[in-house]
């Protein structure tokens, strides 16, 4: 796919923490990647719950990690992970972060990237009196934990971190719109609604009628919610983006 981007400004749209993989393969394409965190990732306001299973994680069984960004913010404050503690992440992005960080028992979804799909594969299915416990950042889906509790698991739900606004403002947003974009990287449909509500009105009808790469049918959901027109849905990860790209700008429509 050498420089099969050329000539493309892309946004995204990513928390800075986890954007410069893919913001290096766009470049390597030939595109002008555009760094609009819409999220941006803080330790938890809380530290005392996190630092509490950490210095316990011989009682767990398994601890399972939403996101990359609850992968860093647990490890960074451990020496090592412990070899004969198996995690399960629910996408090839933490994958790929979790074998960075050491750790070698790993179960992560085969095909559907997400907490669903995590629940399908064969180790999660018996957790009866299992101790687990879940990194996560603030909020979240409650359909991992609700499950894992119905299948017996006794369940600790730790906030590793948190999810904070962008810090960008309405005038960068205004003059990034101005100076051009041919498409923008959503990742997650929190970051979705950040951006629209920052662009309120004055912006909306320029945001609408962009175009939205998202590796997820719950993103694009929540930018039909907001009035976007057009939504390219690609597979999980940097690859599977940059495959969604290549398709959209170079492949005969």
């Amino acid at each position: 796919m050498s420089q099969t981007l050329q000539g493309l400004r892309l946004w995204v749209t990513r928390p800075s923490q986890q954007a410069a993989g893919l913001i290096n393969l766009l470049i390597e394409a030939g595109a002008e990647a555009v760094a609009m965190p819409l999220l941006e990732i803080a330790p938890a306001a809380d530290p005392a719950p996190l630092a509490a299973a950490l210095a316990n994680l011989a009682q767990f069984d398994l601890a399972i990690f939403v996101s990359p960004s609850a992968l860093d913010a647990v490890v960074s404050q451990l020496p090592q992970w412990p070899k004969d503690l198996p995690v399960a992440v629910v996408g090839p992005g933490s994958e790929r972060r979790a074998k960075e960080l050491g750790m070698e028992q790993i179960i992560c979804p085969s095909s559907q990237f997400d907490s669903e799909g995590l629940l399908l594969e064969p180790a999660m299915q018996s957790l009866q009196n299992k101790k687990v416990v879940i990194f996560r950042g603030n909020g979240g889906r409650e359909l991992l934990p609700n499950a894992l509790q119905e299948r017996g698991a006794r369940l600790t739900v730790i906030s590793a971190y948190q999810r904070q606004p962008p810090r960008f403002d309405l005038a960068r947003l205004n003059a990034e719109l101005a100076t051009g974009c041919d498409g923008i990287v959503i990742s997650s449909s929190e970051a979705a609604q950040h951006l629209f509500q920052l662009a309120g009105d004055g912006a909306l009808q320029a945001l609408q009628s962009r175009i939205y790469f998202v590796p997820h049918p719950r993103i694009a959901e929540s930018l039909i919610a907001l009035g976007a027109k057009q939504i390219e849905l690609t597979d999980a990860g940097d690859s599977g983006i940059l495959r969604g790209l290549h398709q959209h700008f170079t492949l005969p429509r």
